[in-house]
């Protein structure tokens, strides 16, 4: 009888402990797929975190146009717009012989906003409490039948005029100097101030 009582209870600590091996085990693997799930969702934390600016091959920096308009605002520059297509191939002639100049890499990132919107792109603007998506922006204000399209966009949000659509680089760089420094506006001056209008009375 004794005997049986013994075996009885080594069953019993046999269970227990195999029971807490278990639980241990249980608990370590649910530590192990929680770290996993972490380390899986940190890429797309960060893809949603991650700014519109991108920085080419050829060294440009391009921001998204919503940016690039509230960043032209605010250091008073031009913004200048390349409406592109991934199924473009002048887009990507423009991209190889005239965006590669170091001189247009400079102006751009210097004196202008790089802007570039895709012709598939979905996202929704909020231009000083004016909505509109990207989509319509590109065939309903800025008119585009075709790619590339080149604008600018003056710091006040007003359009300039077109670039065209595929320019070589001294065609571009022309252009340049013409919009960054408001020759196309006689009531500014270089900088962009507003011009003191002298009026004079004739007797």
């Amino acid at each position: 009888m004794l005997a049986s009582d013994c075996s009885g209870h080594n069953t019993d600590n046999n269970t227990f402990f195999e029971l807490d091996r278990f639980m241990r085990l249980s608990r370590l693997l649910t530590v192990a797929v929680l770290a996993v799930a972490v380390l899986a969702l940190m890429p797309l934390a960060k893809e949603g975190q991650k700014s519109s600016v991108e920085k080419d091959p050829n060294g440009i920096s391009w921001y998204g146009y919503q940016e690039g308009w509230e960043k032209a605002k605010a250091e008073n520059k031009h913004m200048f717009v390349d409406f592109t297509a991934t199924w473009c191939g002048w887009c990507k002639k423009l991209e190889k012989n005239t965006f590669s100049k170091p001189e247009v890499v400079k102006a751009l990132n210097n004196d202008f906003v790089a802007v570039k919107v895709w012709d598939h792109s979905k996202a929704v603007l909020d231009l000083d409490g004016y909505k509109i998506s990207e989509k319509d922006l590109i065939k309903k204000e800025f008119k585009v039948r075709g790619f590339p399209a080149l604008w600018f966009v003056s710091p006040y949000g007003v359009r300039v005029g077109p670039a065209g659509g595929y320019v070589e680089s001294e065609q571009l760089l022309k252009s340049f100097d013409i919009v960054k420094f408001y020759r196309y506006d006689s009531t500014r001056t270089e900088s962009g101030e507003l011009k003191d209008t002298v009026y004079s009375e004739t007797e």
